[in-house]
């Protein structure tokens, strides 16, 4: 599965959908945050919320989506949400680096630095740090908790699928970038064009139903009647 690509270069969004690109302009980017409460007999009430944004077909402005951004909704508050969209905002319009406030730095600082290591940690991390649970208690010298001993067992029971997905996640990150349409990766590229889909969208799709008619004809003069 690609990943959403934020573009600061062109100020675009994109995202595959089963060999479908999808994209939104920053400037015109439609987003809503809401948050809603499902109840039932086992778990209560539990707090869900949502962060969309509305992405349109490169080819078919007609046909639209959402998409959303904020992963499984179990849990998430709506000001989570909304700082969650404040991070957003500040990397697409004031830069790569900015402090807790949003104000432009020149250079990566410990808040962008931290938010960064955050988002790296992986299954197999969390599953080794429950395996050091145990030992922190011990040294802590209060005794071990049932839980810090469950976590524990627990841990060498997930650690081969954790490993295996760690290998999985490495190889399709290094794989994903070569699944985008050319038009994509060259304005993943750095020295790219800075031209958005939507300058460019009406002219691609005219060529390519024009190489499409010419293969058509092509067939149609070679195929016997």
């Amino acid at each position: 599965m690609l990943p959403v690509v934020f573009n600061r270069r062109t100020q675009e969004i994109y995202y595959d959908q089963k060999g479908e690109l999808y994209y939104s302009e920053w400037n015109d980017i439609e987003a809503v945050a809401y948050e809603y409460t499902i109840v039932n007999q086992y778990s209560g009430a539990i707090i869900h919320g949502n962060l969309e944004i509305v992405l349109r077909k490169f080819g078919d402005p007609d046909d639209r989506i959402l998409l959303n951004l904020s992963g499984v909704p179990a849990g998430k508050r709506l000001p989570t949400l909304l700082g969650f969209w404040e991070y957003l905002r500040s990397y697409m319009t004031v830069g790569p680096w900015f402090d807790e406030t949003g104000n432009k730095t020149e250079f990566k600082n410990s808040f962008i630095e931290k938010s960064l290591k955050s988002g790296e940690i992986s299954f197999l991390d969390l599953v080794l740090d429950s395996r050091r649970t145990l030992g922190r208690e011990y040294r802590e010298g209060e005794g071990v908790s049932g839980a810090a001993f469950l976590s524990w067992v627990t841990s060498y029971m997930l650690f081969l699928p954790a490993f295996g997905m760690e290998i999985v996640q490495k190889i399709d990150r290094k794989k994903a970038r070569k699944h985008w349409p050319e038009i994509v990766q060259e304005r993943l590229d750095p020295n790219g064009p800075t031209t958005r889909l939507i300058d460019i969208e009406e002219a691609y799709m005219a060529q390519k139903q024009k190489e499409l008619d010419e293969l058509h004809e092509r067939m149609r003069k070679t195929l016997p009647r």
